[in-house]
């Protein structure tokens, strides 16, 4: 595994609200999980002993000030109202409560995706035409 890969894999963790995330390919095994605000990645090879590396993952925002957007349902999210069309929202925007964020399309219908609250839009935790859980994080706004 090539490390631009291996570094693309800790930022999207460190991003996520996952806090773990394994990979193999061929002999090799990458697992990255979140401990007290680090990213640790450990690498096995077939006849290499597992050797952690530890980076610093960005600073958690305090939760008062960090409100997440989250999936009410499971669809595929639409950060565009249409193909070709400008996104709905970009990091750095400030939007208003209710504004819609994003649309999620579940069995053919489409369902819009509000801000909570009023506030700035600091990440979009999840890819446009990506199949995203109920309850997952798909925006964090401060």
């Amino acid at each position: 595994m090539d490390s631009e890969r291996i570094k693309g894999l800790i930022d999207l963790l460190a991003e996520s609200d996952l806090l773990e995330l394994s990979l193999t390919e061929g002999d090799s095994t990458l697992r990255l999980f979140k401990q007290a605000g680090k990213v640790v990645a450990t690498e096995s090879l077939a006849d290499v002993s597992p050797t952690p590396v530890v980076v610093a993952a960005p600073a958690p925002a305090s939760s008062a000030a960090t409100i997440e957007v989250k999936a009410s349902l499971y669809g595929v999210l639409h950060l565009t109202p249409a193909a070709g069309e400008a996104a709905f929202v970009a990091v750095g925007d400030q939007v208003e409560a209710g504004q819609t964020l994003a649309v999620l399309e579940a069995m053919k219908m489409f369902h819009p995706v509000k801000a909570k609250a009023a506030g700035k839009i600091t990440a979009i935790l999840a890819r446009s035409g990506a199949e995203v859980e109920a309850g997952q994080a798909l925006f964090r706004l401060g």
